[in-house]
């Protein structure tokens, strides 16, 4: 039997009031360079009755995978219907896609649809002080890199995007609350230096362009002001291996950040993606920080 480190709770049915869910579909949160990014917004439907209905909900941003090079934001609905049955907006997002786009774009087109949910809260019935991030595989790398530089100098920062130093999405931009990251890769310090499989979407290989895969990781920016994380990994995961997210989690904790990991027993990469485990965990994490922030 593997451990569940961390403490994190698995949310029962009971805990889960079943929303009835309206979605907008292809909604454009940008234009960068002549191409749309969309999203899709889940959002919960209340009773007329209830008071709820006007107050802000809570909101996750989902991020999907794909090795930053393919999948959709509709790989990310079923997780996003359910957060939003959970009271939850739930907006699963594309990002420009390797390796047509090197990094750090895939990250700052996060950071673009975060602002767009930021500045249109009102109309999407969402409390910014209240929002978290679900990324999975490719997708958590991206929230942990969030969640990691969120107490970084401008400097540090400055290595992770093209976005200029006075950009309107600095200041403007709610800072996530909780991130939940499943079978994130966490630590790129490992890859030999003259692998050229992660070229296409770092420009290189860590020979040559070894500044970037220290940027690109986010065990590289883990510090005590990061945000808390709980990490979903498949015991048996052969694509990101356990050890590379747990790398993170144990720095996270050492620097007394509240992070949680759960493992998912004999399960690999993909099968951890649509465990019923992970789900509920990914979810029960959410209503603590979100729902119920301390």
């Amino acid at each position: 039997m593997v451990p569940i480190l961390g403490g994190a709770a698995q949310a029962s049915e009971s805990t889960i009031t079943a929303f009835k869910v309206k979605i907008d579909s292809a909604v454009v949160y940008a234009t960068i360079d002549n191409v749309d990014l969309l999203c899709d917004v889940y959002s919960p439907i209340f009773e007329a009755t209830e008071t709820a209905e006007t107050k802000p909900r809570p909101a996750v941003l989902l991020i999907h995978g794909g090795a930053w090079s393919s999948g959709s934001r509709l790989t990310m609905g079923g997780h996003a219907m359910k957060l939003a049955k959970a009271g939850f907006v739930a907006i699963s997002i594309d990002y420009r896609l390797a390796p047509e786009w090197k990094f750090p774009v895939q990250l700052d087109d996060v950071r673009r649809a975060i602002w767009w949910a930021t500045k249109n809260s009102d109309d999407l019935g969402i409390d910014t002080n209240r929002m978290g991030l679900f990324g999975y595989s490719a997708g958590g790398h991206l929230a942990c890199l969030i969640g990691t530089l969120a107490d970084e100098s401008p400097e540090t920062i400055a290595k992770t995007t093209n976005l200029s130093s006075d950009d309107r999405h600095w200041l403007e931009s709610a800072k996530p609350l909780a991130i939940c990251a499943g079978g994130p890769p966490c630590d790129l310090s490992g890859i030999p230096a003259n692998s050229s499989g992660l070229a296409y979407f770092l420009g290189g290989t860590p020979a040559e362009v070894p500044q970037a895969y220290l940027a690109a990781s986010p065990l590289t920016h883990a510090s005590a002001g990061d945000v808390p994380t709980l990490f979903i990994h498949g015991e048996r995961d052969a694509i990101v291996p356990a050890a590379n997210s747990q790398s993170l989690f144990l720095a996270q904790q050492k620097s007394g950040v509240t992070s949680e990991f759960v493992t998912i027993e004999k399960q690999g990469h993909m099968l951890t993606f649509i465990n019923p485990k992970a789900t509920d965990s990914m979810i029960d994490f959410f209503q603590r920080r979100l729902q119920n922030p301390d």
